[in-house]
């Protein structure tokens, strides 16, 4: 397990109580060196599950208004998680994100996530700020897919500004290995695929937008193997 601030360590054992282990299986090697690793949200249980059961250092990619501060973390709560993500209403969204705010910029303090940006020039930074995170040893595990109206078991659409990442950290002499793994909360049970590096998927993919479908297929069909199990 990662090094945390011991003030975040004994905040993750209170967290912990209200979550479950999972099982993690692995259908080829395990992340021995540093990776790009994307899997499914599954709302809030993704982002704690691994941050507290996946024993390698890593960083988030997160939105940036949850790193800069409690009002922003209150306001992404209260205008666009609960109400577009979670479909609590326009009324009570405010309302859960009086009570969760304080708690969840708490955990993206210690988290210390790279932020990612919807303009340009924020994106830049996201990528150089990545970049160094994989030189210094430590895997990049995102959560790509498009939630602006809900979570979902299967994923129609994913963000595809990882390949950019991917793109720069190949053009540095790092061809990134790439884990697909997709979370079940129900089961208990994270499925890692067997990693692919970034440079084959580059020449079977036309373009980035493909390399990121092929991708989304691979997850939905982890998904489809999990839900199968007994």
């Amino acid at each position: 397990m990662e090094k945390r601030p011991l003030w975040f360590r004994i905040y993750g054992r209170i967290v912990r109580l209200f979550t479950s282990r999972p099982r993690f299986v692995y259908l080829g090697e395990q992340v021995n060196e540093p990776s790009l690793i994307l899997t499914n949200h599954e709302a809030a249980a993704g982002p704690l599950t691994w941050e507290f059961y996946f024993d390698r250092p890593k960083r988030f990619w997160s939105a940036h208004e949850m790193t800069e501060g409690l009002l922003s973390v209150f306001r992404y709560l209260a205008y666009l998680y609960f109400p577009e993500k979670k479909h609590f209403g326009r009324v009570l969204s405010p309302i859960f994100a009086f009570f969760a705010a304080p708690f969840v910029s708490l955990f993206f303090t210690g988290l210390k996530p790279v932020p990612t940006y919807r303009d340009a020039s924020g994106f830049i930074r996201t990528v150089r700020e990545s970049c160094d995170t994989v030189t210094g040893g430590r895997s990049i595990l995102l959560f790509p897919e498009d939630s602006s109206h809900g979570y979902a078991k299967r994923l129609g659409t994913i963000h595809s500004g990882f390949v950019v990442f991917c793109e720069r950290m190949l053009r540095k002499g790092v061809d990134l290995p790439v884990f697909v793994a997709f979370y079940s909360k129900k089961k208990r049970v994270i499925l890692v695929d067997a990693p692919i590096r970034y440079s084959a998927l580059r020449e079977s993919c036309r373009d980035r937008d493909a390399v990121a479908d092929a991708l989304r297929v691979r997850l939905n069909e982890l998904a489809d193997i999990v839900e199968k199990e007994a």
